[in-house]
């Protein structure tokens, strides 16, 4: 007997799959569906598109393939992931009694796989952090190591909703809005075992984060929520600041945070909507002191400020 299909959504995409999910959220979406085990290789057209090797920056080994229909991804120590962003589906590797857990081949696949499909929908992919404020989203941009997925735990455990902890899907319209992700956050463990978070579920993987599934009645859905500013993170050692920042220079800064796996075509499709995105919504640089004491006063500046 097959398992009873799960039904949740994460980028606005709702879930069709037998397969068992930890970060989905409420409502309905456009149908996606994922199955599992995906097939092996990059396949005898395809051409490697991006290639990640293991950094401070980035934390994993990857290769993206494609074919002009199907990409193909290979992640070192979980296997390869087939996306068809038009149907749109993704095929998962298949979990073994010694490979990843469940929990993190989920984590993976709203990664680079959800975000092949939503960007096929024209729709910009951004690596930030995402929290609702008084209904609206901000943004949280910042490279890998200043914080954001502190911060925005920071604003979920001040009873602030979580739309997504570093990959935002940003639909670009008259109004620019957010489409909330998967509800998780990835802490440093010296950070998550000293952080509170109600009602969250911890999985341990058994590396060097502490892996929070958020509690499902903070969860909400999966409708766009309207941007209200996007506030790029810097350190501090001479307390709270907060200042306006140029649409020349939000445009430059932020462009480095978008994902382009497309080549050419795809960094001018980027760059374009930066612009959009930074002529539409008031952009913002704000330097804050780090160290959990002070987290609850960043918060709660920032969300009065911007």
């Amino acid at each position: 007997m097959s398992a009873e299909p799960i039904r949740g959504t994460c980028f606005g995409f709702e879930v069709h799959s037998s397969l068992p999910f930890h970060y989905v959220r409420n409502g309905e979406g456009e149908a996606l569906e994922v199955s599992a085990p995906s097939k092996t290789g990059h396949g005898d057209q395809a051409r490697l598109l991006c290639e990640w090797v293991l950094t401070g920056e980035t934390p994993f080994q990857a290769r993206l393939y494609g074919d002009g229909v199907l990409y193909r991804l290979w992640i070192e120590g979980s296997g390869w992931f087939v996306i068809d962003p038009q149907a749109p589906s993704i095929s998962l590797p298949e979990q073994g009694p010694e490979g990843e857990s469940v929990v993190r081949r989920e984590e993976r696949l709203w990664g680079i796989p959800a975000l092949l499909c939503f960007h096929g929908r024209g729709d910009l992919a951004l690596h930030a952090a995402a929290v609702e404020v008084e209904g609206e989203a901000v943004l949280l941009a910042a490279p890998r190591t200043f914080g954001k997925t502190t911060l925005a735990a920071g604003f979920a455990r001040a009873g602030h909703r979580l739309l997504s902890e570093d990959l935002c899907r940003v639909v670009l319209s008259s109004t620019p809005s957010v489409v909330p992700g998967p509800a998780m956050l990835r802490l440093r463990r010296d950070v998550g075992e000293r952080l509170e978070i109600p009602s969250a579920e911890r999985f341990d993987l058994r590396d060097d984060r502490v892996h929070l599934a958020l509690d499902g009645g903070r969860r909400g859905d999966c409708r766009p929520v309207p941007i209200r500013a996007v506030v790029f993170l810097g350190p501090s050692n001479d307390g709270f600041g907060l200042e306006r920042v140029d649409e020349a220079e939000a445009v430059r800064n932020l462009y480095v945070l978008t994902s382009r796996p497309g080549g050419e075509r795809d960094c001018a499709r980027a760059f374009a909507g930066v612009a959009d995105l930074t002529g539409s919504v008031p952009v913002w640089s704000v330097s804050y002191p780090l160290g959990l004491d002070k987290l609850e006063g960043t918060v709660e500046r920032i969300a009065k400020g911007v």
